[in-house]
């Protein structure tokens, strides 16, 4: 299987802003999309980053 990888980053100064954080996984996450990693900075703004995958799906090609 060939795996697709996408890296986000949020800050998160203001405890609203983790609601965007958990929106946005439940998004990606109806396309298919699975937390792998966060790592997360001991800031004051709390910068995290989101590591994400998927699987690609492969087609075989057939000879006609």
């Amino acid at each position: 299987m060939t795996w697709e990888y996408i890296v986000r980053e949020f800050n998160v100064q203001d405890s609203d802003k983790i609601l965007l954080l958990e929106e946005f996984l439940n998004e990606v996450g109806k396309d298919g999309w699975e937390l792998i990693g966060v790592a997360t900075t001991p800031t004051e703004n709390f910068t995290h980053l989101i590591y994400l995958k998927r699987g690609l799906v492969e087609v075989e090609r057939v000879g006609l």
